[in-house]
């Protein structure tokens, strides 16, 4: 079965003649640069770079180097539940035929499903997720999530749920708080610094109740973790700030409802928001929050949300996003009489090069590593994604717009995370798809045994 092997062997690796989105102020796009890896991390940026001998050299040209695609926010576990969501008409609809199923994961389905799930993110350029996981059962189903991200060699902010049975939430909360403690402390401070780092997913407001929250809270950063919570009722973030809870360590999710005041609060503590755009706009909630919390100066970062839904794909998530936040733009200008649309100061307000940072930039902040992730850069982590421009040519223009507007999976054709190759020639270098797709196969079979035929018909 082949897996992740992490190998400690210092190496270096030379990526020539790409065009380098560096996402980083300083340094800027490379028409044709060289990027020089050593060991973990990037060593040197720029153009006829030289690499000593036994360097591994990586041709690049005519292809697109950009920071490794960052996800902030996926129910990992639900990768195998793939297409049941697909139909799905609201909250109600999740709650009735997706979200009941978590209770009959076991442990093992845990692993199997992560390890499923953590594999094709990687073929498919996402070289960190955060993997909000909300099916921690037992503290079986957290140890076996665990071990399968450090099977794929992801990186993940594993953030562990404290959402369990509605029925228990109370009863079950001080086994969950020991166990947290217990993983912080194999972990190391504030997480760790392996690929694989801790968080908390806190329990909804709605179900948990502010009392149990805020001693989530208080654990959280007694122990340096990022935290994060799903946030879909109104002024929950308003009550967050009122009982001095709010920070930059604190990731909200969706948020469709806020208030601009909320966002205000948001902004002073410097904190972001992830969107789940395509679960979110399909489902028919609010989609202007993206643009206020981006003008308000909180940083918006993307994720896939639920597996069982949504393909495991960030680039479809940039051209979804770009599209409901120019139509949102479009709205405000026929409501105000500007019609037919013309440019003027401030509008449109999203471009193109928006969504790669969402994806990058701003999502390495979201996962607590904004210092070290992101960009491409001397002296960050060596998380790096070489795409494919395809057959028929580069596009014209900002070659972020390619990126965020022409590029899939199909076009990933080399990964490295922490310096290593994942993904090279458009093949997984240390995993293979088939041992994921078996996987995936175990767990359907388990979970929804005879019944895979009937949940596809019901889908």
């Amino acid at each position: 079965m082949a897996q992740y092997m992490s190998d400690d062997t210092p190496r270096t690796l030379l990526i020539q003649g790409a065009l380098v989105l560096t996402m980083d102020p300083a340094l800027g796009d490379l028409e044709s640069g060289d990027v020089l890896v050593e060991g973990r991390r990037i060593a040197q940026v720029g153009t006829a770079l030289e690499a000593p001998a036994g360097a591994q050299r990586i041709d690049g040209r005519g292809m697109i180097l950009i920071p490794g695609l960052i996800d902030s926010h996926t129910h990992m576990w639900q990768a195998p539940l793939k297409g049941l969501g697909a139909g799905l008409w609201g909250t109600p609809d999740y709650q009735k035929h997706v979200f009941p199923l978590r209770e009959k994961f076991d442990a093992v389905d845990m692993h199997d499903a992560c390890f499923a799930a953590g594999t094709e993110m990687l073929d498919n350029g996402i070289t960190t997720v955060l993997d909000f996981c909300h099916n921690t059962m037992t503290p079986a189903h957290a140890e076996q999530s665990i071990a399968a991200h450090r099977r794929t060699g992801q990186r993940v902010l594993f953030s562990y749920g404290m959402l369990g049975g509605f029925s228990t939430l109370a009863a079950d909360h001080p086994w969950r708080l020991a166990q947290v403690r217990e993983l912080a402390r194999e972990f190391g401070s504030g997480g760790g610094d392996s690929l694989v780092r801790l968080g908390m997913a806190l329990g909804s407001l709605e179900y948990s109740g502010l009392e149990l929250v805020k001693t989530e809270i208080e654990l959280g950063r007694a122990l340096g973790l990022p935290m994060t919570f799903h946030q879909n009722p109104p002024a929950q973030i308003r009550q967050l700030g009122e009982a001095g809870l709010l920070g930059g360590d604190l990731l909200p999710v969706h948020a469709n409802l806020a208030a601009d005041d909320e966002l205000e609060m948001l902004a002073t503590c410097g904190a972001g928001i992830s969107f789940t755009v395509e679960g979110e706009f399909g489902g028919g909630r609010a989609m202007n929050i993206i643009g206020r919390a981006h003008r308000t100066g909180v940083t918006p970062s993307l994720g896939v949300d639920i597996p069982s839904r949504v393909a495991l794909d960030l680039f479809a998530q940039m051209r979804l996003t770009f599209q409901v936040m120019r139509a949102e733009e479009a709205l405000a200008e026929r409501i105000t009489g500007r019609w037919p649309l013309a440019r003027h100061p401030g509008t449109p307000h999203a471009q193109p090069r928006h969504m790669l940072e969402y994806v990058t930039v701003n999502a390495a902040r979201a996962v607590g590593r904004g210092d070290e992730l992101g960009r491409i850069a001397p002296g960050l982590l060596a998380d790096l994604v070489l795409l494919s421009t395809g057959p028929y040519s580069m596009s014209l223009g900002d070659p972020a717009a390619h990126v965020a507007f022409q590029s899939t999976p199909a076009d990933v054709d080399t990964v490295i995370v922490d310096g290593q190759l994942r993904k090279r020639g458009g093949r997984l270098v240390d995993l293979d798809r088939a041992d994921a797709a078996e996987a995936t196969r175990r767990v359907r079979e388990r979970v929804l045994g005879k019944g895979v035929q009937a949940a596809r018909a019901a889908a």
